[in-house]
């Protein structure tokens, strides 16, 4: 199943009131780096500070009043969830969001900032997904899968749509691929526009679900490991219905990035961009720097995801203990 290029522009019009359209950044420290032209799409500009206010809205605001009377449940990493939760309080919405007990506390209290009912499960995000489907069947509410629905992948393909508006001229765009939704609606996007572009799946060394899904043909499961990326690992459920296939079929390349990788790409983006950002997030930029000459006399993007880690957490895994050492990091 797709979802096709005049839904993710139905999805713009309609979320436009909502949200806005984020700027799409030259970076010349990578683009010095890497000799090639590399912009950032500053995403952690969003209201709730991650990409994942586009599909939340989309889909919320295609709910009919009895939809909207019943409530919504999902389950998160965290973004979505804070997504869910802002879009549910902008209209009058209960929302719960189910959470595995590894998720960081700076994102539960996220969550909690949108005044949604917050569950803590399990271990892992299908203990966590089981727990939402599980109350949602029997609470009458509304299952939101935080990537495989329709309304969810147009809202996030309208990136896609903002990337070649501001840069039609792209040769390639690094984008983040966990569940897939993301992945989906921007690459969807894109090639539909523009169908010589390349797009590059970014994900974890080990745990990528979806990349390994693809590789193998069919879904498939993988080990869940703790990562600073906490945003990019988790599992495909074996009942999906639109991002493996649309993945399978739209994305050109995979670049798996360790996490030594990922939190050299954050200290990066933290020093030379000025932007504090989770892991998931730097991860393209990461995936940018392993790349490497390959971009030579290229013109690339990709997406700073979200900026919900809180700086204690961010300096603690650059191994930063006391303001002495910070000021040294800071100017180096």
């Amino acid at each position: 199943m797709m979802v096709e290029l005049d839904e993710i522009h139905a999805a713009q019009q309609r979320i436009a009131g909502h949200v806005r359209p984020t700027p799409l950044r030259k970076s010349h420290a990578l683009s010095t780096e890497l000799n090639a032209s590399i912009w950032l799409k500053m995403e952690t500009m969003h209201d709730t500070g991650a990409f994942k206010l586009r599909g939340a809205a989309n889909k919320l605001l295609s709910l009919d009043e009895s939809q909207k009377s019943r409530g919504v449940i999902t389950v998160s990493s965290g973004n979505h969830g804070r997504a869910v939760a802002y879009m549910a309080r902008q209209l009058n919405i209960r929302a719960v969001v189910c959470v595995t007990e590894i998720i960081p506390p700076e994102k539960i209290s996220g969550l909690h900032d949108f005044d949604a009912d917050v569950i803590v499960h399990g271990q892992t995000q299908d203990d966590a997904d089981a727990e939402a489907r599980r109350i949602a069947e029997r609470d009458g509410l509304l299952f939101v899968s935080p990537f495989d629905d329709p309304h969810v992948i147009a809202g996030q393909g309208t990136i896609g749509l903002e990337l070649l508006a501001d840069r039609p001229d792209l040769d390639i765009v690094f984008v983040q691929l966990s569940g897939g939704g993301l992945m989906a609606g921007t690459a969807k996007a894109l090639k539909s526009l523009k169908p010589d572009i390349t797009i590059i799946g970014v994900s974890l060394e080990h745990g990528a679900a979806m990349i390994e899904s693809i590789k193998a043909g069919h879904i498939v499961e993988v080990d869940e490991k703790p990562s600073i990326a906490d945003a990019l690992p988790g599992p495909i459920p074996a009942d999906n219905q639109y991002t493996f296939e649309m993945c399978r079929e739209l994305v050109d390349d995979f670049v798996q990035v360790p996490e030594s990788d990922i939190l050299e790409a954050m200290k990066f983006v933290l020093t030379r961009e000025k932007c504090l950002v989770e892991g998931g997030a730097a991860s393209g930029v990461a995936a940018m720097r392993r790349y490497g000459s390959q971009l030579e006399g290229k013109k690339a993007a990709t997406l700073l995801t979200g900026n919900n880690i809180s700086l204690d957490r961010a300096l603690s895994a650059f191994g930063l203990k006391d303001v002495q050492q910070t000021e040294t990091f800071w100017i180096s």
